[in-house]
């Protein structure tokens, strides 16, 4: 294979990952804001409502922050790690695998850094806002209600064909890049491992705000307003470490 080859199939992949990146974006959800709140409802009830929305926003906040870190993490070891292994290959077939390895690496990091989930930043949003009168209280309620739901919202997307639909055309494209510049058997390892990882990317991200809008719809703001006991998996260079806090 010669060096324009070479050149070509990485040109290939990278224009690729910059073609799928903005449909592998999920839609910036809308969170619907409720009726405005009866004029009746208790001061009490009301410090109650926001302390829930309060603690659950903020541990939203915590849990997403630890995802991305590994994530980011893990997808900048991989993609400047298969970018050296690429350029110290001695045969073009190892350049071609790594190569390809480093794009797709490259893409899965812009995704996460160019559209993090909304519960990254949703917990200071909240306690940002004004609370000195009743009204502003009763205006950052509604808005707490619809972070709420924004953030539950973006957690039911990990069932969606969309996001699944660009993470394969993207690991199958490129395994056709490398079973075209390269050899068959690595063309399949390739894509396998880049649409498991695609798929563990997904379904680690946390879903807690499904649970805390259930939670806040069902009225468990009258009792206490954080978890008891939380767990989550968190990527890492050398694999996933699941922590349980009770």
């Amino acid at each position: 294979m010669t060096r324009n080859n070479l050149m070509a199939s990485w040109t290939a992949s990278l224009r690729l990952g910059i073609a799928l990146l903005p449909a592998a974006l999920p839609p910036v959800a809308s969170a619907e804001v409720g009726a405005p709140l009866a004029t009746e409802i208790s001061d009490a009830e009301l410090e109650q409502r926001l302390a829930f929305i309060e603690a659950r926003l903020n541990s939203q906040q915590r849990s997403v922050k630890y995802w991305r870190n590994g994530w980011t993490g893990f997808y900048s070891l991989s993609s400047s790690g298969q970018a050296v292994a690429a350029l110290a290959a001695n045969d073009t077939d190892g350049q071609v695998y790594w190569g390809v390895g480093a794009v797709k690496a490259a893409g899965g990091l812009a995704q996460i850094l160019l559209k993090p989930p909304s519960a990254l930043n949703s917990g200071a949003s909240f306690r940002a806002l004004p609370a000195q009168s009743r009204e502003q209280r009763l205006a950052k309620l509604q808005q707490g209600e619809a972070l709420l739901k924004t953030n539950a919202d973006e957690t039911g997307q990990r069932y969606t064909w969309r996001r699944r639909a660009v993470g394969t055309i993207g690991n199958l494209v490129g395994g056709v890049v490398i079973a075209a510049f390269g050899e068959t058997g690595a063309a399949v390892l390739s894509t396998l491992l880049g649409l498991g990882v695609h798929e563990a990317t997904i379904w680690t991200q946390p879903a807690d705000a499904a649970r805390d809008l259930k939670d806040y719809r069902n009225g468990r703001w009258a009792g206490q307003a954080a978890r008891s006991n939380r767990w989550r998996v968190v990527a890492s260079p050398g694999g996933a470490t699941l922590h349980i806090r009770f």
